[in-house]
Order: structure tokens, then C-alpha cells, then sequence
């Protein structure tokens, strides 16, 4: 019995170490607010505090106004050739069928990387929606998500979503998962880890 007991406990220790997604966005929530900007982006462009959240307390808007408007933040420690889920939640109102849209990229060093090559490619690119708009979709909370892997020489991720002239636009649940797994070094040799299991049996009587 005592066997047992110890053989579930080393179970729960290996399942509890296994990867099954890394979260890299800082504050994708959007919840932690200083000087009335959201904290850890890069930039949040006339963006204000708002009540009608997606999840938790606050969201980010921008109301109105011209100008092209962005919500960015650099994440560094990109593996190239892992697999990573841009994924957000906005709400558009107002202005036209050109509100927001995604605009992010790979960077190496300063140098920015696009899946579809550079120059007048970079518009095929499904990080920056293939040179289309977000869906308004009636003005409801949607979500938008891809799933990408790193390009070869690549070493950070430029993470940005932009709103457009006269439009309200809401930005909420944010997100850039590694979803690549680690290998669990319990599951990487059954029969050392069952070795190990039997010998601590034995130190334990």
C-alpha cells in the first residue's frame, strides 16, 4: 500500500511539471493601470479605461479621434521553429469597415521578419491580416485568433493591434501562448523511472 501511495505522489509531481502552454504577453488582461496607461506595453495609444470587459474588471478603448492608434509590446525568447497563438478579444463601433485590425511581426534584432517574404509580401502575411480589417461583427466582443510558427533566425515577437480614425474600438484579453510542450523528464525513460520508484520503496522500508 505504502508502494502505491508513493508511486501517485511521483505521478503528481511529473504531470504538475509538463508544459502545456507558456503565456508570454505581460498584463494581456489589461487590468494593472499606471498613469493611465495599462502597464507593460510598449505602447497603448490614447487608450482609456472601460468597464465593459470581456473578462475581468477593465478593458482598453479608444473613442474616436483620427489617426492610427496602437496597442504594442515586444516579447523577447522566441525559439524559431516553436509553434505560438496570437489571440485577443475586441469590440468595434463606430467609423466603418476599416476600424482595427492586427499588425504584428517577427523581429530579428531590429530587423522585422514576415512569413510571406518583405517589401510589398509582407501584405500576405496572417499576422497583419493579410492586408484586411477585423470584422466589426455588429458591434458584439469577438475573438480573433492565429497560430504560427517562429520563422529560422528569429528572436523576439513584435505584438500589435491598431484602431483606425473616428472609430470606438475595445481591446481585452490579450494573449501569446508558446504552445510548444517540454519534454517531461519523468515520461523521457519508463524503466528509470520505475528503477527509481522501486528504490526509494526500498529506503522507505
Amino acid at each position: 500500500m505504502k508502494k502505491n501511495y508513493i508511486f501517485i505522489l511521483l505521478l503528481a509531481f511529473c504531470f504538475s511539471n509538463l508544459s502545456l502552454g507558456q503565456e508570454m504577453l505581460l498584463n494581456g488582461g489589461l487590468e494593472d493601470w499606471s498613469d493611465g496607461s495599462p502597464t507593460s506595453w510598449t505602447k497603448a495609444e490614447v487608450l482609456t479605461q472601460s468597464t465593459d470587459a470581456q473578462s475581468g474588471s477593465v478593458s482598453a478603448v479608444r473613442t474616436g479621434g483620427s489617426g492610427t492608434k496602437d496597442l504594442s509590446q515586444t516579447i523577447t525568447g522566441i525559439i524559431p521553429g516553436n509553434s505560438y497563438t496570437v489571440n485577443f478579444w475586441y469590440k468595434s463601433t463606430g467609423g466603418d469597415e476599416t476600424n482595427a485590425r492586427i499588425w504584428c511581426t517577427w523581429k530579428n534584432g531590429s530587423t522585422t521578419v514576415y512569413h510571406a517574404g518583405t517589401g510589398s509580401a509582407a501584405g500576405d502575411d496572417e499576422l497583419r491580416n493579410n492586408s484586411g480589417y477585423l470584422d466589426n461583427n455588429g458591434g458584439v466582443w469577438t475573438q480573433h485568433t492565429v497560430t504560427v510558427t517562429a520563422p529560422a533566425d528569429v528572436d523576439s515577437f513584435y505584438y500589435e493591434v491598431r484602431s483606425y480614425t473616428n472609430s470606438t474600438t475595445y481591446w481585452d484579453s490579450l494573449s501569446f501562448v508558446n504552445n510548444t510542450t517540454v519534454t517531461d523528464p519523468c515520461t523521457t525513460d519508463a524503466t528509470q523511472s520505475a528503477a527509481g520508484v522501486a528504490a526509494f520503496d526500498l529506503t522507505m522500508g
